[in-house]
């Protein structure tokens, strides 16, 4: 049969993209149901945020020869190194990867709607940070690639929904604690005065005097990561929220080492103990409802008194 020359070059234009984009489909399993470290679902408002696995980057296969994007670069294997199974539809949805030392590692990602999304460097260091806006339910295929042929790096995945990436440990927040924590939530009693605001609060920052400490661990009450430090037993500060907003941000400023230790309206744990390269806490809660939340500045010390000042903040300039 002759072919006409439109018919003979459709024909040499469907093979040259054949060429190009079959190695990449071929070689990265991609909606498959087997991974290297493991598989998640997850449902919007999971807890605990961040969720993280540990995993080890690298492969065979150079990612930057298959031309799925311009930052993805590095050597992967075959099936994805983790799989997550996203239930609903998340508003903002970031993964990142903190490694062991100094390796210089890489994200590759397959989204829900198949899309291509990679990073190499983030904030100024050579740890990757991918954030999807309005992510989609559905499947996520997700791969730690080794910037350089032949290296095994160590590190932690993590996946938020919260304002956090690689190297600031702004905060952990963990499901109601299952039994008594020895921590008096919703009451009515705190060492250091009850506070009401709302959202377009004035003046912002709002302060309040403190003096961390107790007697009670809080690192043995299993309440979640960087819950940590001595407290009472009664909250240093109540704040009653009436709603709104998209970022309550509390922090304290003190001449020791203290942690923020916080029991939010719907009864969930928010910690941290260090944030913004220092030993001042820091937490981050996004879209924060109405009600109650209870705080605690501990004393990362038993026998420590630190006086010092809590902030409450919607502004993302504020910190420690």
């Amino acid at each position: 049969m002759r072919m006409t020359r439109a018919a003979l070059a459709a024909t040499v234009l469907a093979v040259v993209l054949v060429t190009l984009v079959s190695p990449a489909r071929a070689q990265l399993q991609i909606g498959g149901s087997q991974s290297n470290f493991g598989r998640a679902s997850l449902s919007p408002g999971f807890v605990p945020d961040p969720h993280n696995v540990a995993i080890t980057s690298g492969g065979n296969i150079d990612a930057r020869a298959m031309r799925l994007g311009r930052r993805c670069v590095g050597s992967v294997t075959r099936q994805p190194d983790f799989i997550l199974d996203l239930t609903g539809r998340s508003r903002r949805l970031r993964f990142f990867f903190d490694a062991q030392g100094n390796g210089d590692t890489s994200l590759i990602i397959n989204d829900s709607r198949s899309r291509w999304r990679c990073n190499d460097d983030s904030r100024r260091s050579v740890n990757p940070e991918v954030t999807i806006r309005n992510a989609r339910a559905g499947q996520y295929d997700v791969w730690v690639g080794s910037y350089s042929a032949g290296q095994s790096i160590q590190g932690t995945l993590s996946i938020t929904e919260l304002d956090l990436h690689p190297g600031a440990a702004v905060a952990s927040v963990a499901a109601p604690a299952a039994t008594g924590s020895q921590l008096a939530t919703g009451g009515s009693s705190s060492n250091f005065g009850r506070r009401s605001l709302r959202a377009g609060f004035t003046p912002d920052p709002a302060t309040l005097a403190v003096t961390s400490g107790g007697s009670l661990d809080v690192s043995r009450m299993g309440l979640g990561s960087g819950c940590v430090g001595f407290a009472t037993a009664q909250p240093d500060v109540i704040l009653n929220w009436s709603g709104g907003g998209s970022l309550l941000r509390l922090y304290f400023a003190g001449s020791g080492d203290t942690a923020l230790v916080i029991n939010d309206a719907r009864g969930r744990w928010y910690c941290n103990d260090d944030s913004n390269g220092g030993t001042n806490p820091m937490v981050d809660i996004p879209n924060p409802g109405a009600g109650q939340y209870d705080i605690w500045v501990t004393s990362y010390r038993a026998g420590e008194s630190i006086r010092g000042t809590l902030h409450a903040t919607e502004l993302r300039g504020n910190h420690p």
